[in-house]
């Protein structure tokens, strides 16, 4: 059985995910979800903190969202942090803005994202379908 899920992903990842479902000549949301399976444990560990973290995501997440409007108009094209509702930090390089996040918010949840046309982007992973030999 299959689920449809929202997930935001940066737009380089996007690319490359995209090339390799071109080279193996299958849907991109196909691939992705091979790959996930591939990577992701089998049997559910219990988080230490799940719904505190989960709480945090989602809190920033819609945040960015609401925050996109004005995001979109100054920091277009560059990468921005959410935490507690509010704009912390940009820069035009994400791994400079990590590295700054992650000294100044070390134990904190931070939403790191790009700015782009749309606050988040729209994956929609379909189930394979086996035809029947002819």
């Amino acid at each position: 059985m299959s689920e449809y899920g929202l997930v935001s992903l940066p737009e380089a990842l996007l690319q490359r995910a995209k090339k390799l479902a071109r080279a193996r000549h299958r849907p991109v949301e196909v691939v992705i979800a091979e790959l996930l399976d591939g990577v992701l444990p089998v049997a559910e560990e219990p988080a230490v903190s799940e719904t505190t973290e989960e709480a945090a995501v989602r809190r920033e997440m819609e945040a960015y969202v609401a925050l996109h409007p004005t995001l979109k108009a100054d920091y277009y094209g560059q990468h921005v942090a959410i935490l507690d509702g509010r704009l912390v930090d940009h820069d035009l390089d994400p791994a400079t803005l990590y590295e700054r996040i992650a000294i100044r918010y070390p134990d904190r949840f931070v939403w790191l994202t790009a700015v782009e046309d749309e606050p988040l982007t729209t994956l929609v992973f379909r189930s394979p379908r086996i035809a029947p030999e002819r």
